[in-house]
């Protein structure tokens, strides 16, 4: 029993210690089969550890238990109790298929800090017999002194948990005061939530301006690929309830619940999931959301609690990064009302006397008979006329309205995907734009481009190992991107969902997607019609 106590109090990592408490008790007490359930806050079993069970026979049997039958009876009444044979006992529910024979049963609650944390539930005692009571008081005993260990392994994972918070928070907060852009923000929110939280994925959606829908700004983990700049669902998802209630949403397997996103892929690569909202009931502005892996602890209460700290941190990050891009704006608004006033007051008036002046002098030389000459002026007046013509133009597009402004941008936003993916290539992409790609592109497609060159470029830095890459826009006869690089071609092994997203986008707004791989590199090329 001592031994047991030592082997069950060695370490500091709760997973270790929970497990390896239902191992010492299967061979405290002699049981071939030994299982922990941990209780959940609705005080229903939210996690099953067992021993003696072989992988394939767990999943034969399915779905753990919550809470039925005896394994129940210990959850409504936590005391200790003993059968000889728990297959004749009214409060028991039978087994699922493929489930093994088991006949005697002992059951123990685990108390920590006085308040109910789960029940040991030991089965089928070696050699055919039942178990004793002396079985019963170590099996109690051992409950005892393991729960000063799980508590104390709770306490540390706390400590823990806080202190990558605490690092998390700061490198938030450095990304916030350098003056980064919000899209270099949210891509540190998400990277740190998935560290804190110890989530194998995390996705970052925050409300589109011009639609009622949450778009996917950051995701980072397994399963994420391709998933920037993708559309969620507004009803019947994790991210939806949280964000019309703007409270924490939770689940400890969201593979098998109707509400799961159909956004990482595969879909059945998160289990635990947590969908925390950006901001407070009815002023939520997104959603941020981690997942584990199937079949791997759910997300504690210390854990939410920390999310929603990096949800509000993010929330005023945005907020900060809008109302430096509204001043940035208007910087500009006033500059550009600057030079159309020099423009118009200046250059204008200077080239109409100087025009002026210049047809004065032509009909004198048409007068003298110098009509060579006289043509040679008239036509330096004709192209006075046409500068002063381009002029007018441009002072008509520095005084676009409002909300043509706010369209405006998408040649600025190619840019800065650009000269983000710079960072993972280690050298600037070459981009060349031609059409009046600002004016004729609607929003929704702007989207779909931006996601699918920040895929495109993305996949160079992944795979290509590429020296040089050529980014190509233009918005002629339709919008067209092609991106070649120089590299060694897409390897065998790569996952196809990003050039399938890519060719999902394409698709949906009635266009075309090709990739031409070699020896000498890739030229993906996504073209879609505009509509005039």
């Amino acid at each position: 029993m001592l031994a047991a106590v030592v082997s069950v109090g060695r370490g500091l990592d709760l997973e270790t210690t929970l497990q390896r408490l239902v191992e010492t008790a299967s061979d405290v007490v002699d049981a071939r089969y030994a299982a922990l359930g941990i209780l959940g806050e609705d005080q229903r079993i939210a996690r099953f550890l067992t021993v003696g069970l072989t992988p394939e026979e767990i999943r034969a049997i399915g779905p753990y238990p919550t809470g039925k039958g005896l394994l129940g009876e210990l959850v409504r009444h936590p005391e200790s109790l003993r059968l000889a044979d728990m297959r004749g006992d009214p409060r028991s529910v039978g087994f699922p298929p493929h489930h093994p024979p088991m006949r005697s049963f002992l059951g123990v609650p685990l108390r920590v800090r006085g308040r109910p944390f789960g029940n040991l539930y030991l089965t089928e005692k070696r050699g055919g017999g039942e178990f004793t009571d002396r079985d019963q008081h170590l099996a109690e005993g051992l409950a005892a002194a393991a729960s000063v260990a799980v508590e104390n392994a709770r306490l540390y994972s706390a400590a823990r948990l806080r202190e990558r918070w605490a690092r998390g928070n700061h490198e938030i907060s450095r990304e916030i005061a350098s003056g980064s852009s919000p899209d270099s923000v949210m891509d540190v929110v998400a990277r740190e939530a998935m560290h804190v939280a110890e989530a194998d994925t995390a996705v970052l959606a925050i409300r589109a301006d011009d639609a009622d829908q949450l778009v996917i700004r950051s995701a980072c983990g397994a399963g994420v690929d391709g998933l920037v700049g993708t559309a969620l669902p507004t009803r019947g998802t994790f991210a939806a309830d949280a964000y019309v209630s703007g409270q924490p949403v939770t689940t400890a397997d969201a593979a098998t619940d109707d509400r799961t996103t159909p956004a990482f892929r595969p879909v059945d690569v998160v289990g635990p999931l947590a969908a925390v909202p950006l901001g407070g009931p009815g002023e939520t502005i997104g959603i941020l959301s981690v997942g584990r892996r199937r079949h791997t602890p759910p997300f504690s209460s210390v854990a939410i609690d920390s999310l929603q700290a990096f949800a509000a941190q993010t929330a005023v990050a945005l907020e900060l990064a809008q109302r430096r891009r509204d001043g940035e704006r208007l910087a500009v608004i006033r500059d550009r009302d600057r030079i159309a006033r020099d423009l118009h007051d200046l250059a204008i008036q200077r080239l109409y006397a100087t025009g002026l002046s210049l047809q004065a002098v032509g009909r004198r030389l048409e007068r003298d008979g110098l009509d060579q000459d006289a043509d040679r002026v008239g036509r330096a007046v004709d192209d006075l006329d046409d500068t002063i013509s381009l002029i007018r133009t441009t002072i008509h597009g520095l005084h676009q309205p409002e909300a043509q402004d706010r369209r405006a941008g998408i040649k600025a936003r190619l840019i800065a995907e650009c000269d983000a993916a710079a960072r993972t290539l280690g050298f600037h992409p070459a981009l060349r734009m031609s059409g009046p790609i600002d004016t004729v592109v609607p929003a929704v497609v702007a989207d779909h481009l931006v996601a699918v060159l920040r895929e495109a470029l993305s996949n160079v830095a992944r795979h290509a190992h590429a020296g040089r890459v050529d980014v190509s826009v233009d918005a002629i006869e339709s919008l067209r991107l092609v991106v070649r690089d120089d590299g060694r071609g897409i390897p065998d092994d790569a996952a196809p969902s990003g050039l399938r997203n890519m060719e999902e986008r394409s698709a949906e707004l009635g266009g075309t997607f090709e990739v031409d791989t070699g020896p000498g590199g890739t030229t993906v090329r996504w073209r879609v019609p505009l509509r005039r």
